[in-house]
C-alpha cells in the first residue's frame, strides 16, 4: 500500500512539473532565447529528480528507528546540496548555458515541488512522534 502511494505521489510530483514547465520554458525562450529555456529546463528536470528521490527516501524511512530516520533525512539533504552544487559546477564547466536561469529553474521548481512532497507525506504519514507519547495525560 505505502509503495503505491509513493508511486502515485511521485506521479503527481512529475505530472506537476510536466504540465507547467512548458510554460516556463516557452515563457524564458519569448524572454531570452533558446539557451536560457534550455538551462531553465535543465535545472528545473534536477529540481523534479531530487523531489521524487526525497519522497522516496522519506517514506522508506519513515518506519524504521529514529536513528535511521535522521539519518536518511541529514544524508538526503547533504545529497541534494552535493547534487545541487555538481550541477552548478557541471553546467558552469561543460556548457555555456546562463547559470542564472538554471539556478532559478532549479530552485523554483525545488520550492513548488517540496511544499507538494510535504503535504503529500503529511497525507500519507501524518506527524512523526518525536519523543515517547503520554497516554492518559
Amino acid at each position: 500500500m505505502k509503495r503505491a502511494r509513493v508511486f502515485s505521489t511521485s506521479l503527481t510530483l512529475i505530472g506537476t512539473a510536466a504540465a507547467t514547465l512548458p510554460l516556463c520554458v516557452l515563457a524564458a525562450h519569448a524572454l531570452a532565447g533558446r539557451e536560457t529555456a534550455l538551462s531553465v529546463l535543465l535545472g528545473a528536470g534536477l529540481a523534479a529528480f531530487l523531489a521524487v528521490t526525497s519522497l522516496t527516501l522519506a517514506a522508506w524511512s519513515h518506519d524504521k528507528s529514529h536513528p535511521v530516520f535522521l539519518s536518511v533525512l541529514v544524508g538526503g539533504f547533504l545529497g541534494r546540496l552535493a547534487i545541487f552544487g555538481s550541477g552548478i559546477a557541471l553546467l558552469i564547466s561543460l556548457t555555456h548555458l546562463p547559470v542564472a536561469a538554471f539556478v532559478a529553474g532549479l530552485f523554483a521548481y525545488y520550492v513548488l515541488l517540496q511544499v507538494l512532497e510535504i503535504r503529500a507525506l503529511q497525507k500519507m504519514f501524518g506527524s512523526r512522534s518525536v519523543g515517547p507519547t503520554q497516554r492518559g495525560v
